[in-house]
Parts: C-alpha cells; structure tokens; sequence
C-alpha cells in the first residue's frame, strides 16, 4: 500500500465543522424512547432468488434522438476555493495482468486501471486519476441547461462501442439514461439517449454476462423482477430488448455490478441482504441465464452504508470491491478468488462527503437530503444532511418564512435534485418564491417524491373535510402542479404528515402519518397515480411526546429515508429506517443533538 495523501486544510475544517455544529450522533435510547422495536436477533431465512428462463421481449424504453450538447464546466472546488476530496490509499499494483480478466470499465486515462468518480455534496463531480494519482475536476455533460442540475446515478458500463476509450451512463431522476464517452477531464455530448428508466428502482453495470465481450446492463424494478439489456456492440443503440432473467431480488438493499471478480473474463454480481450477508453471483456467460447460482461468501457487511464495485485494483485479473462505513471511512476488499475477498484494508477517509460513488450497489439519491429550519425572527436556515449521520457545517440563511403560511419542504420536484420551499399564503401557493396557483384550499401538504412513477416529485395535501389529495408535478424548477386526484378521505385522525423518500426499501417513496395517540403509520408509495399508497402499516407508537417530526432525506447514507424528531425540552432523535417492516421498520432512536427548541419549525 503506498502512503496516504494529507486530507486538505480545508477539508479537515469542513469536517469538523460537519461533526461539531449539531453535535455528534450519541449511543443508546432512554428509557422512555417510543415503541419501536429493534430487529430481530435471529437471522430470517431468506430464499435465492429464482433465475427464470427469459420470457417474451418487452420493448425498450423510447430512444429519441440526443440533444445539441450545450458543455460546461462543473468545478470541484468550492465558491470559496475549498478542495472537498476525499484521501486516497492505493493497493499496490503487482506486475502483471491475467490474460484472459475483463478490462476495467472505467479507466478514463487510459494505464489499464480503472479511475475512481465520484459526486460530491455540492452536485460537483471528481476524478481519482490511478495514472498520477491524485484528484481532478471532472465535467459530466448534462442535457439540461441548468447548471444546478443532477443526477440520480452515474454508472460505469464499459467500453461500449468497442473503442480504447470507455463510456459512462449518466441517470436523470425522470428516467432518462444517457450514454457519453467518457475522457480524462470530461466527457462527450450524448452518443444516446433513451427514456422511461424510471420504472426501475436500480440499474447495475456489470460488464459482459455473456461471453461476447460487450457490456450488458441488469435492471431491477420494485417487484422485484431482474431484467437483463443485452449489450450490442454500437454507441447508436447500446443495448437490446429487455429480457426477464429472475424473480425475488427485492431481498436485496445492494445490487454491485463487480465486473470480473474471479479473472475468468465475464462480469459478476454480488448482493448484500439487509442482514449483512454478502452473496456471490457468477456470470454464466449466456445471454439466457446469465448468472449461476449465488454462492454466501461473507456476513457483517451491513456495517457499510455503500458497497461499490471498483474493478482490479491490484493488477492480478480480479476485480475487487470498496465499503463505506457510517464514519465516513473507505475500506479496499481484494479479491481472492471463488468470489470470496480478504480482509479489508484502509483505503482513505472522507467519504460522508460523497453524494455517490460510480459503482456503487445502492441509489443513494432521493432528492433531498436537507431541512429547513424556522427562528423566531422567521428567518429561515438550510442544513444539509452528509452520509455519516450529521449534516454538513453550519446553517445558513434561506429566506424568510410569511407569518400565518402554511409551509412544506417538497422532495425531488425538479432536476436540482434538491428540496423545494412551498409555501401556501391564503389561497396562493409558491414554489421557490415564484406563484404557482390562486386557487389553493388546503390546511395541510407535504413533498414525499415522485408518487406517480413518471419520474417527477409530486405534492399530497389535505383539505379542512380531511381529504387527502393527490398533485403531480410537471417536473419543472418552478413547478406547476396538475388536476387534484382523490386519494380518499378520513385524513384529519392525523395531525403530522411527513415523507422524504423510500422507508420500505422498495425505492419508491412513501408518507408516514402520526395520529393523537401518538402511533405512526406507514403507507408505502405504489407508483401509481390512481391508488398511490398502500393500505397503511403501524411502525410505531409513543411518537405523541414529541412536538415536531421531520424528514432529511437520508441522513446516513444508506439510500432510505430516515426520520427526526424533536421533544419539547429540543432533544432531537434519529430514527434511521431498515429496509424492514413493521415495528422493524425503523431501528431504535439515536440521540441526534440537543438545544434544537431555538426553532419553531422544521421542515
């Protein structure tokens, strides 16, 4: 291993900063903590996935024509000139390659490694270069011109096109995958384009399944189903009809597209359940039954929010695999053959500040990730959750809330993949400051996402008879909502409704309510405009001692929402979710800080 890089000055202040200005994530829950109950000690028995034989092509998503690419650059530094980069250990490369291993997917310079990207909390994405190895700016082209603008995903697919150089896949949250041939500072403008991938809830590079050396993709949608895109060898048309390949991957909060991790030359896929157990899943080489039998080659591993498939990066033909813990700390897990990985060696520090690792087994972006908070003067402040369970320095100001509003922080309603403020004066209802409608007649509203499954972030609100109601976004910054669908009636038990995301690990958004007694419901998103929640799910009781509940998003890097609450005294716990169901659904409560009654909303 060669000597660690020296984390910035500035990154170490930001560090602190992230860690000290809302105290530090305490152990332990006081006795008088709500009913949620801990998971289960015994570990369940969980089934294979079935791999079924492929059934009937289902056509494609729609492949329009690539926009006029419209390049710009896309800093790493900060406005004030503050490097936020993570330090990096490299492995030590050992002399020579297995002739017949996969060639890595993303080596953008070219020495037969691949190259670590990532994005930053900023929406900035970087470059680790294994050539001189050190960080650079890395510009991603975005169809859209806004330069806020972001991505759910970036994935490693290969060398599509049959090239030396390789291409990358940048995701939207309204489904569109784009293909762009990636270089050492950038990439290209759209070689292709297709739409609709927001039926999936995650989409894994893997390499070639099928023995004819070009890149395939795997796809998983909420029910569970695994769909395999064959590649096709030309950038005009990357991949092929859609085929079914298994059933029951839903058991699985990580999906890792490894590439070659046994040096036979054909991608693999490894699996983590929510109980920890790591899963080996061999390429089969066949385009009909692409992946063997999966093989237990590990436990713990849900000690890491993040798993990622970082190709070969020892030089001895087998991919190996990178782990985030909660603290932010990378780990390298060679591989060893057989699908199987040594211990784990440290292999840098600062990785809370990653939106996302290229490769990663997880979506970790939902389209929040912030709250709003309210003072007393009305002002309002911004704090941005990290993936370690804090959020990120200090607050600052945001604006300032109208006396008498009705107010809401909605999820993903436009490409930022930020928060948006809504808020409701008398009839009158803004979205970032600008009036998007006259006719607003409801007491009660909150943003959980997209609840229809078109991809953009929608509202729920309630009105004074109780009925909750339906508004879906057209997806634009200042976004204008359609016609109200009933949801139903009997709304107004509730007197809390938040959301910010997926708490059922299906990766759809969902809404929790709280009733006057103090239980809590969950009722998990359908994407379906019609019926968008299932019959409600009590995960909860007690929650009536605390005066506020509110949603970051994800706040320990994980990809499912997580929940705060606030007592009156302004204790705040976190309740991180599992993935689980029931009083399982969210893991006891953690001591989040103290002192937070200085603000009379929170958002």
């Amino acid at each position: 291993m060669t000597t660690s890089h020296r984390t910035p000055p500035q990154r170490r202040r930001l560090r602190a900063l992230a860690v000290g200005s809302v105290l530090a994530l305490a152990a332990g829950a006081l006795a008088a903590a709500p009913s949620v109950a801990a998971p289960s000690v015994a570990t369940p028995s969980i089934t294979a996935p079935s791999l079924a034989a492929p059934s009937l092509a289902v056509p494609s998503p729609a492949v329009p024509s690539p926009a006029v690419p419209e390049p710009g650059p896309s800093a790493v530094t900060g406005t004030d000139g503050s490097q936020k980069l993570p330090t990096v250990v490299m492995p030590t490369r050992v002399p020579a390659r297995v002739a017949a291993a996969a060639k890595p997917r993303h080596d953008v310079d070219g020495d037969g490694v691949s190259d670590m990207i990532v994005m930053e909390y900023d929406q900035a994405t970087a470059v680790y270069l294994s050539s001189i190895r050190a960080w650079s700016e890395y510009t991603v082209y975005k169809a859209d011109p806004d330069p806020e603008a972001s991505f759910k995903d970036l994935l490693p697919v290969g060398d599509v096109g049959g090239t030396t150089q390789p291409e990358l896949l940048s995701l939207t949250f309204d489904g569109v995958l784009t293909l762009l041939e990636a270089g050492v500072k950038s990439t290209s403008a759209p070689l292709w384009t297709g739409r609709g991938w927001q039926i999936y809830n995650r989409i894994i590079a893997t390499g070639d399944l099928t023995g004819d050396r070009r890149p395939d993709l795997l796809a998983r949608d909420p029910a569970g189903d695994l769909w395999l895109y064959t590649g096709t060898g030309t950038v005009s048309r990357p991949f092929n009809s859609r085929v079914k390949v298994g059933s029951g991957w839903g058991i699985y909060d990580q999906i890792v597209g490894a590439n070659d991790v046994d040096g036979d030359g054909i991608g693999d896929v490894v699996t983590r359940t929510l109980t920890g157990e790591l899963w080996f899943h061999k390429g089969a080489g066949s385009a009909t039954a692409p992946l063997k039998p999966r093989v237990k080659v590990g436990t713990g591993w849900n000690k890491y929010n993040v798993i990622t498939g970082s190709d070969d990066g020892d030089g001895d033909g087998r991919s190996d695999l990178l782990a985030r813990d909660h603290n932010g700390v990378e780990y390298w897990f060679k591989s060893i053959g057989g699908g199987k990985f040594a211990a784990p060696a440290y292999f840098g520090s600062g990785y809370e500040l990653n939106k996302f690792i290229v490769g990663a087994g997880t979506t970790s972006l939902f389209g929040k990730g912030q709250n709003l908070m309210t003072q007393a003067d009305n002002v309002l402040v911004k704090y941005h959750a990290l993936a370690d369970g804090t959020y990120y320095g200090t607050a600052y100001q945001a604006g300032k809330e109208t006396p008498g509003s009705r107010n809401t922080f909605a999820t993903g309603l436009n490409s930022h993949n930020h928060a948006s403020y809504v808020q409701n004066i008398g009839t009158d209802l803004y979205v970032r400051g600008v009036k998007v409608s006259t006719s607003w007649n409801y007491t009660m509203m909150v943003g959980p996402g997209d609840l229809t499954g078109d991809g953009k972030g929608d509202l729920v609100s309630r009105d004074s008879a109780g009925v909750l109601w339906l508004h879906p976004g057209d997806g634009r910054l200042y976004t204008k909502f359609g016609t109200p669908i009933k949801v139903g009636t009997g709304w107004n038990v509730y007197n809390t409704l938040v959301g910010a995301g997926d708490y059922s690990g299906d990766g759809r958004p969902d809404l929790l309510a709280r009733d006057a007694a103090g239980g809590l419901f969950l009722y998990k998103g359908t994407g379906t405009a019609s019926a968008p929640f299932a019959a409600r799910e009590q995960v909860g009781s007690g929650f009536n001692q605390y005066d506020k509940l509110f949603v970051p998003g994800d706040i320990n890097g994980d990809s499912k929402g997580d929940l705060l609450a606030r007592l009156p005294g302004g204790d705040v716990y976190t309740y991180t979710s599992t993935g689980k169901t029931g009083t399982a659904t969210f893991a006891p409560r953690v001591k989040f800080g103290s002192g937070w009654n200085i603000y009379k909303n929170m958002l």
